[in-house]
């Protein structure tokens, strides 16, 4: 098993751990109506290429790997504005806060800073839902947060079968793994939700 942790894998894990062990310790993904459109939308940011925007560099594509912290990323851009460095990541919904794309926007800075020996302070999410950026600040709670959910992964990566899941019905019913992960089922069992829930 890998020991390196990428930097989606940090996404899904805070998303939901069972997620994160199908993907990257069972290698299983199947996609939906939501990784489809969001691979679509990625297309012209997965593109290895450098551009200029006004005063703006713009870096696509950018992969980065540290054995320091056993982590690699690929960036979606890393933009230069005035001496500035700061990665933005591309998610195709709306406006919103959802902590697993912060965690690896802030992945992504950690390696800047350590391939690039300066202080990344924040860098941005772009909702193509809303063609909106969100900027994050990279402060002493999200690094630490970031960096434990780093070790958990790794520890998850050990395990012989998947974690509990999330029993989340708002996150697992847009999952792209919901059938082969069978949340209802698993609710049901426990006696959380009617089954009226998922007629």
């Amino acid at each position: 098993m890998e020991l390196f942790v990428e930097g989606h894998a940090i996404n899904a894990y805070a998303f939901c751990p069972r997620r994160c062990y199908y993907e990257y310790v069972e290698r299983i993904f199947y996609h939906n109506l939501y990784t489809m459109h969001g691979k679509l939308l990625h297309d012209h940011v997965d593109t290895l290429g450098q551009e200029k925007r006004g005063e703006r560099t713009l870096f696509r594509s950018l992969y980065l790997s540290s054995e320091k912290l056993g982590l690699s990323v690929r960036c979606d851009v890393v933009e230069e504005e005035e001496g500035q460095v700061y990665p933005v990541e591309y998610k195709r919904g709306k406006l919103a806060d959802w902590e697993n794309n912060e965690l690896q926007l802030c992945a992504q800075a950690l390696l800047l800073e350590e391939n690039l020996g300066t202080t990344i302070p924040y860098g941005y999410l772009f909702f193509y839902g809303s063609y909106h950026r969100k900027k994050v600040v990279f402060g002493p709670e999200i690094r630490m947060r970031t960096l434990d959910v780093i070790q958990e992964i790794r520890q998850l990566y050990q395990l012989d079968e998947p974690p509990a899941g999330i029993d989340e019905w708002k996150r697992c019913k847009k999952c792209s793994m919901v059938d082969y992960c069978l949340p209802q089922d698993r609710n049901q069992l426990r006696g959380k939700v009617e089954w009226e829930h998922f007629i």
